[in-house]
């Protein structure tokens, strides 16, 4: 896919074009600070957009959180998972305290089992 390329030629011919309009093109002291910038500006957008495709920052299936409710099989409570509260639910009984992880998500409610840590 090309499109990472492509927009940061179209920004920089954008600002080429606005140069040229405004009569600021033989003006390096304008031209070449504005090309810098654009360019650089558009170089680090991409980078981002680049390392991040494909990522889904709003999953939550494998992340630990706390119960904040007994959960009874079948039956809501709310959970605590990276500083936000979930309505959680589960196919085993879980206590208030306990530690459980996310296995996957049902509209707006996470299904959660008990977590139990592993000790080498």
């Amino acid at each position: 896919m090309v499109s990472h390329i492509a927009i940061p030629i179209i920004l920089i011919l954008v600002v080429i074009l606005l140069l040229v309009l405004t009569g600021q093109y033989a003006d390096p002291i304008v031209a070449v600070p504005s090309l810098a910038i654009v360019g650089f500006i558009s170089y680090r957008i991409f980078y981002v957009v680049w390392k991040t495709r494909g990522r889904n920052l709003y999953t939550y299936t494998g992340k630990i959180g706390k119960a904040l409710d007994d959960i009874l099989p079948g039956k809501e409570g709310y959970i605590l998972i990276e500083g936000e509260r979930w309505l959680a639910i589960s196919d085993e009984p879980i206590s208030e305290g306990d530690e459980v992880i996310v296995i996957g998500m049902e509209n707006l409610k996470l299904r959660v089992k008990k977590y139990t840590r592993v000790r080498a």
